[in-house]
């Protein structure tokens, strides 16, 4: 433990006293045989480093051993105490008793000098060591509290440190990592990928030469960024392999492993997003292209559909055209609701259209894939207070799923949504149920389904985020999602929304408008702003019924003129024009003809776009959207008209 001697120069073992409560009780017993005192008491003093100790668990304090006979009981006791310094710094001291007449002659003080040194340079050391111990404790819990995974390997990879994090990351216990090598540990991970070979990075502090890899791990795929520094205790890289390892550090390195997989597909989503909304953008403009056209085709479709000269079968070939040009103009109008960026907009949606109009949108892919669509949706369901294109979205996600399920494991399959009329709280509710016969759903994965980011296809086939979105939306509305499955028998989701609906709500294909016969509203003069010379000639064609009177111009410019030289009862104005658009056109209107402002009707195929929307609630005038039923446009003059002339 520590070796002493009357006539020779007294040693202490330090490594023997690794703390400083053992220290103390090595050095007072020592004291106590070199002296051949009766009771002593060593008291070092404590620091901010102090901590329980790893061995005794105890603090240094005061610590007595004496003998047998209590000291009380010695006649003429004497006490001697030596303080322990060291480099200024008062470290305790140490105080001795010895029976009567036997107290410490020269000699034995002067070993009592030099012992008392000794013990002080160990104390010192020992507080050193144990400062140390505090400093590397204080470092690991710091490290251990991180997220990222942390380790310092050697020249050969071989791990010496290593926090929670990384052991986390890699499925094993801390033990279970130290000195093992790292290419050894990151080949067992499952699926283990390296989607990019170390690389400098010329960023952060280049002389710790910075490196950087990145790789793939895991079901599902998780995405790591490894990080690597070389330690140097200067901070200042040598540059010479033999004084590194000399100074102790050579070939050491501190790396960091950080999970980029959230932040990976939250920048995907963002991505996603952004092309969503630069298509949105961009198919506004073809609708526009599209509607214009359809617009012709179904107005002329229903203008034969009213000639009494046609044979039956050439009437049910123009109802065919009619219907189809129609059912176009619907899934233009679909796909351009379902684009558009937009805030909610709550209604009152009735679910079987909105199933409908999802459908729309993918029957004739289903169908392309071999996916059968079978429904029965109850006529009797309340109406629901909501936003149609939120719900729409969950349907079609869901039916995505579906789909997606069915083609990847047999390829091909069933889709079945019913609806049925329900009670929520004593309320009345509308259920949709949308199941399949596709694999199911695995027991661990349906507990999971709508967690964000959680997805079970091949990396690059999904976000993860559809069903979790479908789920906010559908607790927005008050509602209820959940799925239920049996492996290999497919998967069932169910959805219960609260009716929000009294007698003043009615269904969209309620609202047919009844046929007017010719001549039952007074002749006006109509001016006809639009760029297509079709739709131009069909809505002449139609006003021509009622006996109105028409004059076209092809722009805003041309309208404006036209204005100047005569007057009109009714402008319908295009809003997307070449040279002067309907915006422009109706700013001129406001400030050089405002008494005209009254008369305008927009008819437009572009009321999806921003921009359109925007400049129509701006401007606050009646909106015709084409394509349009002719008896629709007649019955919007005839009601302008009635007001105008009120």
């Amino acid at each position: 433990m520590f070796n002493f001697s009357l006539w020779s120069r007294i040693s202490l073992d330090v490594v023997a006293a690794p703390t400083l409560s053992r220290l103390q009780e090595v050095a007072l017993r020592g004291a106590l045989t070199l002296s051949g005192a009766v009771a002593g008491t060593l008291t070092l003093t404590n620091d901010e480093f102090d901590s329980p100790s790893p061995d005794t668990n105890t603090t240094p304090a005061p610590l007595t051993l004496p003998e047998q006979t209590e000291s009380s009981a010695i006649a003429g006791s004497q006490w001697r105490h030596w303080s322990l310094r060291r480099d200024g710094n008062d470290l305790g001291k140490l105080s001795l008793l010895w029976a009567q007449n036997q107290g410490p002659d020269e000699e034995l003080k002067t070993q009592m000098d030099a012992f008392c040194e000794q013990v002080a340079a160990s104390a010192a050391k020992t507080r050193l060591f144990e400062q140390l111990q505090h400093i590397k404790r204080e470092w690991q819990a710091m490290l251990d509290g991180m997220i990222d995974g942390v380790y310092v390997c050697d020249e050969n990879g071989v791990i010496l440190r290593a926090n929670r994090a990384l052991a986390s990351m890699l499925g094993h216990e801390i033990a279970d990592v130290l000195a093992r090598r790292r290419d050894d540990l990151w080949a067992q991970l499952p699926e283990y990928t390296v989607l990019r070979p170390w690389q400098p990075l010329d960023m952060g502090p280049l002389h710790l030469s910075p490196q950087m890899t990145e790789f793939r791990c895991g079901q599902p795929d998780r995405v790591f960024v490894e990080m690597a520094f070389e330690l140097h205790a200067t901070g200042v890289n040598l540059g010479n392999p033999t004084m590194e390892r000399a100074r102790g550090d050579g070939g050491r390195r501190l790396c960091v492993l950080h999970d980029v997989t959230e932040s990976r597909r939250l920048q995907e989503q963002l991505l996603q997003s952004e092309k969503l909304a630069a298509l949105g953008e961009l198919t506004s403009g073809v609708a526009h292209e599209l509607n214009n056209p359809l617009a012709t085709v179904v107005g002329y479709a229903e203008l034969l559909g009213l000639d009494k000269t046609i044979s039956d079968g050439v009437k049910r070939k123009v109802s065919l055209i009619h219907s189809e040009a129609t059912r176009a103009s619907n899934i233009v109008s679909n796909l351009l609701a379902y684009a558009r960026r937009s805030s909610p907009e709550k209604q009152f949606v009735f679910i079987n259209e909105a199933i409908e109009a999802a459908l729309e949108m993918r029957r004739y892919q289903l169908q392309t894939d071999n996916v059968t669509i079978e429904t029965d949706l109850a006529p009797d369901l309340p109406p629901v207070w909501g936003d149609a294109l939120q719900l729409q979205q969950v349907f079609l996600n869901i039916i995505n799923n579906a789909a997606q399920a069915i083609i990847s494991w047999r390829g091909e399959g069933e889709i079945r949504i019913q609806t049925r009329a329900t009670t929520m709280g004593g309320q009345h509710a509308a259920r949709v149920v949308i199941e399949d016969d596709g694999p199911g759903i695995a027991p661990e994965h349906l507990r999971r389904v709508f967690d964000p980011f959680f997805t079970t296809k091949p990396t690059g086939e999904g976000t993860g985020l559809g069903m979790s979105i479908s789920l906010r939306i559908i607790s927005n509305h008050e509602g209820l999602l959940w799925a239920e499955s049996r492996l290999g028998h497919g998967a069932r989701f169910l959805i219960e929304l609260p009716g929000g609906g009294g007698d003043e709500a009615t269904s969209a294909n309620s609202e047919d408008v009844p046929r007017l016969e010719h001549g039952h509203v007074e002749a006006a003069h109509v001016l006809i702003v639009d760029d297509e010379e079709p739709v131009i000639t069909l809505m002449t064609e139609i006003l021509a019924l009622d006996g109105h009177s028409v004059t076209a111009a092809f722009n805003g410019a041309e309208a404006i003129a036209v204005l100047d030289a005569d007057d009109y009862d009714l402008i319908l104005s295009d809003v997307r024009m070449p040279a002067v658009g309907g915006p422009t056109f109706f700013e001129i209107l406001q400030t050089n003809r405002p008494d005209l402002l009254a008369k305008v009707i927009f008819v437009t195929g572009d009321t999806m776009s921003r921009s359109t929307q925007e400049f129509l609630q701006r401007a606050n005038r009646p909106v015709l959207s084409k394509p349009f039923d002719p008896e629709r446009l007649r019955h919007m003059v005839r009601e302008n008209l009635e007001r105008l002339r009120a």
